[in-house]
């Protein structure tokens, strides 16, 4: 009995001692027995080239294979300034306008014509429901004519006029009720069928732009002002309803700005690069380069030679 009670305190006594050796060798620091750099505090490295690339840790880009940098984050100031994109202003001659097919249109006011489509249905042999976006509502009022056709007959014309507009929106579809009235009475006319049509609407005396001037972004639209120094600016306005080939513009221009028009995309990308590039440099985070080699804000990379 003495004798199994002494080989129990045995093996519990060199378990403990086996224990406690093997976790003394344990580190405390995981990234300091790997050997691995410990990353400072708001920073991370990134490729020169593909600027997308975020890594805790140096080492190549998985894209080019170029040795990573290493950048400082700035801190964040609010989700709506962190997902705003960055524009600068763009520098180009005549000629380079000319190359890349970007042309000046002068901002005027003008008439404009401008069709809404509209869908509804049949409610009796005089009268057709439809339903208008909110956004549209402003343009329409009693006595504006609508044409279109019924779905069992859409070779015949149903045309009329506006008889009145609702006062309420449908929270689930923001439209608004709009009741029209037949002029021409048919017997083709079916009660609940559907009806496909538009709204003529003429806009007197307005701002408008061409069309391939506006941007659509995903903070609104966009347009670049052109200064007496060939400087394309970017600037958010708020445009209305569009015609063939023309916006109304509702805020944000004056009658003689010159703007931008055609392949304006063209324009908006080197505004970006630019303008990330320019945040960069104004918050101390552009990337570090090599060694006999600089940041170029414009080429958005790293370049040889010393900055200027």
């Amino acid at each position: 009995m003495k004798k199994t009670k002494w080989i129990l305190i045995l093996i519990v006594l060199i378990g403990a001692i086996f224990f406690i050796s093997k976790n003394r060798h344990i580190p405390t620091d995981p990234a300091a027995s790997s050997g691995a750099e410990k990353p400072e505090e708001n920073s991370y490295y990134t490729c020169p080239m593909h600027p997308q690339i975020h890594s805790e840790h140096p080492g190549e880009c998985p894209i080019c294979h170029m040795k990573l940098v290493k950048v400082k984050e700035q801190p964040k100031e609010g989700a709506a300034k962190e997902s705003e994109e960055k524009r600068s202003d763009v520098q180009a001659t005549p000629s380079q306008l000319e190359v890349i097919g970007v042309q000046k249109s002068e901002v005027e006011k003008m008439d404009l014509i401008a069709t809404l489509p509209i869908s509804g249905r049949i409610i009796s042999s005089t009268s057709v429901a439809f339903q208008a976006y909110e956004h549209d509502v402003r343009y329409l009022r009693p006595g504006l004519g609508f044409k279109g056709a019924g779905s069992i007959y859409p070779e015949e014309e149903i045309s009329g006029v506006i008889a009145s507009v609702d006062t309420i929106v449908d929270p689930s579809s923001r439209t608004v009720r709009v009741l029209g009235q037949i002029q021409e009475k048919s017997r083709n006319l079916i009660p609940e069928t559907s009806f496909r049509g538009e709204v003529e609407i003429k806009l007197p005396d307005r701002i408008a732009i061409p069309e391939s001037s506006v941007l659509h972004t995903g903070q609104g639209d966009l347009i670049y002002v052109v200064d007496k120094n060939n400087k394309l600016n970017p600037r958010k306005i708020k445009v209305g309803l569009k015609t063939n080939s023309y916006y109304e513009v509702l805020a944000g221009l004056s009658v003689g700005e010159t703007i931008s028009s055609g392949p304006n995309f063209l324009i908006d990308s080197e505004a970006k690069i630019r303008g990330a590039s320019v945040a960069q440099e104004s918050t101390g985070s552009l990337p570090s380069c090599p060694e006999g080699q600089h940041w170029d804000i414009p080429m958005a990379m790293c370049m040889p030679g010393k900055s200027k």
